[in-house]
C-alpha cells in the first residue's frame, strides 16, 4: 500500500544506497528516484526494484555542480514533491599527508562535502512546501580520526558531520530533520571491489574479517537501511541533528580495532 511519499537516494545504483531504496518501497514509499554515475548500473538497479513500486533514474557525476539542482528538480518533477533525501555517493580514495594532491582534495571534498552541501540546499527548497522532510547523509566512524591513508577523507566526513548539525539547526522549525550516520566497516560492492582491487585482498576478506568482530560479521548495506528507515519513519520525529555511530565498538574506548589485529 503506499503511503504517498517519495525519496531521492544519491548512490542508489548499488551498496547502501540501493538497499535504502529497496527499504523504501518495502515501507510503501510511492516511488524513489535514484542518483549514480553509471546508467547501466542504475538500468539494472531498476529492473530489480522495479516489482516493487516506481523507480526513476538519473545518471550524473556529483563533480557536476549543476547536478544536484537538475536531481531534485528531476524528482519534484517525477513525483510532485519530495519527502526524503538520502546522500549515500561517497569518495574513498586513498591518500593522506603526504601524497593527496589538489586534485585527490578536489574530488574527495566535492563528492563527500560539497555535493550533499548542495543536494540539501535543493531539497529544503522542496521540502519546505511541505513543512516536512527527512535527509540522511552517509558519513563515516573515520570522521573521529582516520588513519594515514585515509587522512583526507577522514577530514572530508568530518566536515559533512558539521555541515549536518548546523543546516538540522537551520531547518528545524520548517519541520525538516538531518542526520548523519557515521560508518563502520560495511562489506557493500563498492568495499569488496576496493579490497580486492586496490588492497589485493583475497575473495574471503569479509568473512574472514567479519569473524573477529563482536557480531561475527561485518555490518551490512541492509543492516544500514535499517537505520534509514527508523530515521524517516514516526518514531523518530523527536530527534534531528544527530550524528549516529554506525558500529560494533564504540569510538576511543579500544586501542587497536579488533578487526585489524593480529591473529
Amino acid at each position: 500500500m503506499s503511503d504517498g511519499r517519495y525519496a531521492l537516494v544519491t548512490g542508489g545504483a548499488q551498496g547502501i544506497g540501493f538497499a535504502a531504496a529497496k527499504r523504501f518501497l518495502e515501507l510503501g514509499f510511492s516511488g524513489v528516484l535514484l542518483l549514480d554515475r553509471s546508467a547501466a548500473k542504475l538500468a539494472e538497479a531498476a529492473s530489480r526494484l522495479k516489482a516493487l513500486g516506481r523507480v526513476e533514474t538519473l545518471a550524473g557525476d556529483l563533480m557536476d555542480v549543476t547536478l544536484p539542482a537538475r536531481a531534485v528538480s528531476a524528482a519534484v518533477s517525477a513525483f510532485g514533491g519530495l519527502d526524503v533525501l538520502v546522500n549515500a555517493a561517497g569518495n574513498t580514495e586513498r591518500c593522506g599527508l603526504d601524497d593527496t594532491t589538489p586534485e585527490a582534495f578536489e574530488r574527495l571534498f566535492g563528492v563527500n562535502v560539497r555535493a550533499p552541501l548542495f543536494m540539501m540546499q535543493e531539497a529544503v527548497k522542496a521540502m519546505r512546501a511541505s513543512r516536512a522532510g527527512t535527509i540522511i547523509n552517509m558519513s563515516s566512524m573515520l570522521s573521529h580520526g582516520g588513519p594515514p591513508n585515509l587522512t583526507t577523507y577522514s577530514a572530508s566526513k568530518a566536515a559533512l558531520n558539521i555541515l549536518t548539525r548546523s543546516a538540522a539547526q537551520k531547518v528545524a522549525r520548517d519541520g525538516i530533520r538531518i542526520f548523519a550516520i557515521n560508518l563502520g566497516w560495511v562489506n557493500s560492492e563498492g568495499e569488496h571491489a576496493l579490497q580486492t582491487g586496490f588492497h589485493n585482498m583475497p575473495q574471503d576478506w569479509a568473512e574472514k574479517i567479519g569473524r573477529r568482530m563482536p557480531s561475527g560479521r561485518l555490518i551490512t548495506p541492509d543492516d544500514v537501511a535499517g537505520l534509514v528507515a527508523y530515521l524517516v519513519s514516526p518514531s523518530a520525529r523527536m530527534m534531528t541533528g544527530a550524528i549516529i555511530d554506525y558500529e560494533q565498538m564504540p569510538v576511543a574506548v579500544f586501542e587497536q580495532h579488533p578487526a585489524l589485529a593480529p591473529e
